[in-house]
């Protein structure tokens, strides 16, 4: 049943797994440089563990190929990477979709373990089947979607342990699921801490405190060897890792004027979404979960341990929503999610059995099938914007028909050729950036120079752009190592008169309006207005497939008075 459940929510998370974007947190580049020996990432925002994950798929990709004649030895390995890499990307995000899958049956063993009969534990199961939030993030290589696997097998291992005739051995894979979690995304610690304290708790309480302490110790010595192996890029440029997490901090705490309450308001928000939350029901019934674990009727076997795990998920969760205020983007909730989804399907699985009085099994069944309806409109969604056509196809061809004599400054990623002087100018600035704030820059493929202009290359360059949560950063004034690639916004950069002197008089926007309008900072925004203002609006793409990054792209002229 299990491996049944496994394949069938692998294939519904490989639908549309080639969706026509890059996404800019998959560290492809990274995985296969570890192929070359290199161990040490270019970012350390999180543990490097997935990325030797990914860089085993990669190995075994080139085996398949070598043995399929896709390429020729290791040299046409290499230059399929560099001509078209989206048979690299696609199997990165088909590891992260088979690490996704595995919630599925994780559902059903924790839902049978709690002594619910086959056909409800399937029900549980459904509920991690079709989460429209686990099926979105399958599309995307990013540890994320690890963390929320690696939750619900801690909690798995956890509540077996408790009931274990076998300690040691549940002491080990407790361990080992802890060490792959946090290995996957170190923000896991927010719910592992709680849970590891509850957990020591329930042990003293059952076995005495000599017997707790020996298991807990276990765990944690099994923790602290094996991390360090399994990222052992961290150890190696340990000083480079906390200048990363310095960064990182910046990036994710709110500075925005307010209080804690933003934060939570956003949380209720984000909980209630049908495509990256938990749905109104869902969420309802995750909150009301410790009052329907406590009535005298509820059937499930160890409410402690879940009551444990309840409330280790909320603290980590309110914690994080404190901490990050209103920035809270889709993938951040991920791991929480899926834990409290856990829970919910649980109670509600419960509330249905026949012994149940009629009434509440007729609530049950309703809330039931309004739950998974609202999950498979949100998957439905989700699965219909991975195979809908890129708009970038039609931009890139307008583009060719009516500026192909022109400087364009895009905000889109283009797969158009580019001329050799403007990939130039690109390497030009992030020389000049790298010297400004004393940092290097990583190895630039001479694959990827281009030693002559093609004849149909268009002379684009890309919009200097900053990672989301930097924009606030003053160019002159950080009180953090900058890093390649995480630059502050440039001032100069962001007045119209310093591209127009330049020649660019093409300028290719994504999300307009919301950058115009709403982002901060004020400089960003008073750009996008003068264009606006000063330039001629020739076209509009409305975007396809938002879901995934793609917004409405606007192409201004400035050519004009």
């Amino acid at each position: 049943m299990c491996i049944l459940l496994f394949v069938a929510a692998l294939l519904l998370r490989l639908v549309g797994v080639d969706y026509g974007y890059f996404h800019g947190d998959e560290r492809v580049n990274d995985a296969a440089k570890v192929l070359t020996g290199q161990i040490v990432p270019g970012q350390h925002f999180y543990p490097p563990f997935f990325t030797y994950l990914n860089a085993v798929a990669l190995a075994g990709l080139f085996v398949i190929g070598s043995i399929a004649g896709w390429w020729e030895g290791v040299a046409g390995f290499r230059a399929q990477y560099f001509a078209d890499p989206t048979l690299f990307y696609v199997t990165l995000r088909s590891v992260t979709a088979s690490i996704s899958a595995l919630i599925v049956p994780l559902f059903f063993l924790t839902a049978r373990h709690l002594k619910l009969d086959t056909p409800r534990a399937l029900l549980v199961a459904l509920f991690a089947m079709l989460f429209p939030l686990a099926v979105f993030m399958a599309h995307i290589a990013k540890g994320d979607t690890g963390l929320a696997a690696g939750l619900i097998g801690c909690f798995w291992a956890m509540l077996i342990r408790l009931q274990a005739n076998r300690p040691v051995r549940w002491d080990i894979i407790l361990g080992l699921c802890v060490v792959l979690t946090l290995s996957f995304k170190q923000s896991a610690v927010f719910v592992l801490g709680p849970l590891a304290l509850g957990l020591l708790v329930m042990l003293i309480r059952a076995e005495g405190q000599k017997s707790a302490l020996t298991s807990f110790l276990r765990v944690m010595v099994l923790v602290l060897i094996l991390w360090p192996i399994l990222n052992i890029g961290v150890i190696l440029d340990f000083r480079n890792f906390l200048d990363f997490q310095r960064i990182q901090a910046v990036m994710s705490l709110s500075s925005e004027s307010g209080n804690g309450l933003d934060g939570l308001t956003t949380l209720a928000k984000r909980a209630i979404e049908i495509t990256f939350g938990m749905s109104p029901v869902m969420a309802v019934v995750a909150l009301l979960t410790p009052v329907l674990l406590l009535r005298k009727e509820c059937c499930l076997p160890q409410k402690p341990a879940l009551l444990v795990i309840w409330l280790s998920l909320a603290i980590g969760t309110v914690a994080t929503a404190l901490m990050t205020g209103p920035r809270q983007p889709e993938h951040l909730w991920i791991g929480n999610f899926t834990g409290f989804l856990l829970l919910a399907g649980l109670v509600i699985a419960d509330l249905t059995r026949a012994d149940r009085r009629p009434a509440t099994r007729i609530a049950a069944g309703l809330l039931l099938l309004a739950a998974l309806g609202l999950s498979a409109t949100g998957t439905t969604k989700t699965l219909q914007q991975a195979l809908a056509k890129p708009i970038r196809q039609d931009v890139e061809t307008y583009l060719v028909k009516n500026y192909s004599d022109r400087k364009i400054i895009t905000s889109l990623h283009l797969d158009l050729p580019q001329m050799k002087e403007a990939q130039q100018a690109e390497l030009d600035r992030w020389d000049r950036l790298a010297r400004k704030y004393d940092t290097d820059l990583p190895e630039f493929s001479q694959e990827r120079r281009i030693a002559h202009s093609a004849p149909d290359a268009l002379y684009f360059v890309n919009l200097p752009g900053v990672m989301f949560g930097l924009e606030n950063v003053d160019e002159d004034s950080q009180d953090y190592q900058v890093k390649a690639h995480a630059w502050p916004l440039q001032k100069e950069e962001w007045d119209l008169p310093y591209w127009l002197s330049r020649g660019f008089t093409v300028f290719t926007i994504q999300d307009f309006e919301y950058y115009a309008y709403s982002a901060n900072p004020e400089i960003r925004r008073a750009f996008f207005q003068t264009l606006n203002r000063d330039c001629t609006l020739k076209h509009s793409f409305p975007a396809a497939k938002p879901l995934y990054l793609e917004r409405e792209v606007r192409i201004f002229d400035c050519a004009g008075p």
